[in-house]
């Protein structure tokens, strides 16, 4: 592995270059610290900051409409007691992990140049191999730091990076209630249904997608897609107009549930800047094929995939996005469940350890990727919630601006 060279700790936060432990014993779990998170930079929102594109600037315009200039002082005050309101939630129900000193770094051209995948497997499970036209760099999750804690009540989370906190692992009880309001088999049957209308998807080399050796990763994306041909932004893709309206009605349930869970914990700068960033720009949200139905309030796609892991990325998304994981043939999920997958956060030198039904919501700035399964037995299917920045700018340079979006977007910096 690569040492870090000086001049490649700009291109992230600071704090994200944190470092890779070799051992539980470098780690440490105390109560979440209590920052001052009045002020922050927007560090998990990615914006196309470079263009003057009409496109460009809605995301511009969207990313500063949480702003307070020219907010008056009872406004600001309110905002201030909400952040501080939420922050005293996130101090009693999560537990902040800290990593101590004996740590090795990735470094960014490790991260960006080299296929990184991480294999999750237990003592009785093969090892991962990669295709036979990919060379990548395995590491196992025990490479990582590992840490679990069985409280139903208490979730996960790490050190503010920019003043946002850069994933949160809901308190197991508050997964199991936000899923308990809907039969398993419904969800289920409506990602089963979605993975074969769908042909297998490629994605880009830097998001590659990987299965066991031998088999096709089933991998599916739906929800609102920009056009490549025209500047549009469509629905849902085409081979979704197959699908039976009450799978429809499951996938907007699921979407709206993890919705709830963002709300639940999410920093409130992050929900205000979501919040505001909505009602500057009308961008797409998912919704069903049925016209009269209500759409997802912030999320725009929906992808998942059976047994698939994939290299460590980032991804170009306006907001916070959630991951989520079920076991495919268990009826119901219970506090003590094993351990199925990890969620890997390598420059953090974290792998947060997920049971069916787990909520994780992390900074898609950050680089990630999720480990393969920890038993070769197990069918997992993973979800992530998604809002991409191109969804945001509506595509359509030729679209121009309204005065107050204009105005938003000078503000910009």
């Amino acid at each position: 592995m690569e040492a870090v060279d000086g001049s490649e700790l700009c291109h992230y936060p600071p704090l994200t270059h944190s470092c890779r432990s070799r051992g539980s014993s470098c780690c440490a779990v105390t109560p979440l610290t209590s920052n001052d998170v009045s002020n922050s930079s927007n560090a998990w929102s990615h914006v196309y900051s470079q263009s003057k594109a009409n496109s460009s600037r809605r995301t511009q315009c969207a990313s500063v409409a949480h702003s307070t200039d020219g907010l008056s002082s009872s406004v600001r005050r309110s905002r201030y007691r909400r952040a501080k309101k939420k922050q005293t939630k996130q101090l009693l129900l999560l537990t902040e992990i800290v990593l101590l000193s004996d740590h090795v770094p990735f470094s960014i051209s490790y991260i960006e140049d080299e296929i990184i995948v991480f294999d999750g497997g237990n003592l009785s499970c093969p090892p991962i191999s990669p295709p036979k036209t990919v060379g990548w760099r395995c590491h196992h999750v025990s490479d990582l730091h590992i840490e679990d804690d069985l409280r139903g009540d208490i979730g996960l989370t790490f050190r503010r990076i920019e003043g946002c906190l850069p994933f949160i692992h809901l308190p197991r009880n508050t997964s199991l209630d936000i899923i308990g309001r809907c039969g398993l088999k419904r969800i289920y049957a409506a990602l089963q249904a979605c993975e074969n209308l769908r042909s297998p998807l490629c994605r880009s080399n830097k998001k590659r997608v990987f299965s066991d050796f031998g088999m096709a990763p089933k991998y599916a994306c739906v929800g609102p897609q920009v056009s490549r041909n025209s500047p549009k932004v469509h629905d849902h893709p085409s081979f979704m107009e197959k699908l039976p309206i009450h799978h429809w009605q499951s996938l907007l349930w699921l979407m709206r549930r993890a919705k709830e869970s963002f709300k639940t914990i999410a920093d409130h700068q992050v929900i205000s800047h979501i919040h505001h960033a909505k009602n500057a720009v009308p961008f797409k949200t998912f919704t069903t094929s049925n016209p009269q139905s209500t759409s997802s309030k912030f999320f725009g796609g929906i992808a998942f995939g059976t047994n698939v892991f994939l290299r460590c990325h980032t991804d170009q998304d306006f907001t916070m996005s959630i991951s989520q994981v079920f076991l495919k043939g268990k009826a119901s999920y219970q506090l003590n469940d094993d351990v199925i997958v990890y969620f890997c956060f390598p420059t953090l030198g974290i792998a947060v350890p997920l049971r069916p039904g787990d909520y994780l919501l992390f900074n898609p700035l950050i680089p990630h990727c999720i480990s393969s399964c920890c038993r070769h037995e197990d069918q997992i299917m993973c979800v992530s919630m998604y809002l991409k920045t191109a969804i945001v700018g509506l595509n359509d340079n030729s679209l121009p601006l309204t005065p107050y979006q204009n105005i938003l977007a000078d503000r910009y910096v």
